[in-house]
């Protein structure tokens, strides 16, 4: 059960989500992109979002093509906001040389594939970013790489991670689950959450499914 939650997203937010294991940080997510309808409460969308959403299971990748394919779709130029971009280009800025984007994906080291990941998704157009542990497994490199793409990013960001250093580099509010359904708004990063005293604690929430009892709403602009 979350419960007893009301928060307004704006963009340009840049917000971590944090809580013991088990309680209910993707389930949170998904309820605020509405992939999980609350038993009650509301959760209101901004009519101009574009939601470009990394789950824990991560992008699928089609094993036996290669990285054009992939990411760009077979394509020699990719839109890239709002800009025409050469596939291989776009793949560099992923640290891929020319020689590796017509690698079959099976052929590429795991931080590779972890790479073509965020190449796949940061080739969509989005203004409202969703990254659910979206470090997990990665390379130093890969995570340097990634928080700088995050950094330059102008839009909303979202994101669950264990990552506590990188957390404290990317956002700027948290929303912390205290376990017992409870969730509470804080300003600034984990680190200076945690020098006001605070820890995690609790785990499983209880039973009763998913929740946002009345008057609870998110609403995301």
């Amino acid at each position: 059960m979350i419960g007893d939650f009301s928060t307004v997203i704006q963009r340009g937010d840049r917000i971590g989500i944090v809580g013991a294991n088990g309680a209910g940080k993707t389930t949170l997510v998904k309820i605020m992109l509405r992939e999980l309808q609350p038993t009650s409460g509301k959760v209101s969308l901004g009519t101009k979002l574009e939601v470009a959403y990394s789950d824990q299971l991560r992008e699928h990748l089609d094993p036996e093509k290669n990285l054009i394919d992939n990411v760009c779709g077979g394509q020699e130029f990719i839109e890239i906001g709002g800009r025409r971009r050469h596939a291989i280009s776009y793949l560099g800025d992923f640290l891929f040389s020319p020689e590796r984007v017509r690698t079959p994906v099976k052929a590429l080291s795991g931080g590779e594939q972890n790479r073509a990941v965020l190449a796949r998704l940061f080739s969509r157009p989005a203004n409202l970013l969703v990254l659910d542990e979206p470090t997990n497994d990665l390379d130093i490199e890969t995570l340097e790489l990634l928080e700088e793409i995050l950094l330059d990013f102008d839009g909303t960001v979202i994101l669950v991670s264990h990552d506590r250093a990188f957390m404290d580099n990317v956002v700027t509010s948290l929303l912390v689950l205290e376990g017992d359904g409870g969730v509470s708004e804080h300003a600034g990063s984990y680190s200076d959450w945690e020098a006001r005293g605070h820890t995690l604690t609790g785990g499983r929430p209880p039973e009763g499914g998913l929740g946002l009892p009345p008057p609870a709403a998110i609403v995301l602009i």
